[in-house]
């Protein structure tokens, strides 16, 4: 009876979308969390980058909490709203990267904040604030892609777990798509989001 019990709570899912030519990933946990999510232009390296966060080997299956969770993503992929129906696996994260991605998440759609306001805001130092934002197990459902470096430059992205131009180009679409003003290679001030207690 243990062991069923235990072989029960260990459930984890992958499972893998295609739209527009990106594929879209997640891992749900046994409680139908999400405990991770990423995207890239290869289906085959994003499995790859999943299956290394994941911490036990997932069943490669399609559910429903996959299904509301990847439809959700390409949403925010796309810019457009959503209904906010996928709960996120905080158990595996460190109380100073939640303090990070919790912060992430009041950033308003359509602004930015730099890692300094952020560092401010949770009495922290910006290197440390980007290896919290660069942890982030949640892109897009943690909008990660709204921090940018002080200089307000589009800055790195990462994407299937790889920093690359790429990423660089992907973020920058993101924050158009969310009604973010560039001008140029650097984003508008009027785009700045200053959180209250910076």
């Amino acid at each position: 009876m243990k062991g069923g019990a235990k072989q029960h709570m260990e459930k984890l899912t992958l499972s893998t979308k295609e739209h527009d030519g990106t594929w879209f990933g997640v891992l749900i946990g046994n409680r139908d969390k999400l405990l991770a999510s990423s995207f890239s232009k290869s289906q085959k390296n994003l499995v790859r980058h999943l299956r290394a966060d994941a911490p036990r080997k997932p069943i490669e299956k399609f559910t429903n909490e996959s299904n509301v969770a990847l439809n959700e993503m390409i949403d925010l992929y796309e810019g457009r709203r959503t209904t906010n129906q996928v709960r996120l696996e905080w158990q595996n994260v460190s109380e100073f990267e939640k303090t990070v991605c919790r912060t992430m998440k009041e950033i308003p759609k359509g602004k930015v904040a730099s890692y300094g306001m952020l560092a401010k805001r949770i009495h922290s130092g910006p290197r440390a604030v980007g290896t919290g934002v660069a942890r982030n197990p949640w892109p897009l459902f943690v909008p990660c892609h709204r921090v940018v470096p002080a200089s307000l430059e589009i800055g790195n992205y990462s994407v299937g777990g790889a920093l690359s131009d790429y990423g660089c180009e992907v973020k920058r679409d993101l924050l158009e798509r969310e009604g973010v003003s560039i001008e140029g290679d650097k984003i508008a001030s009027k785009a700045l989001w200053v959180p209250t207690g910076a």
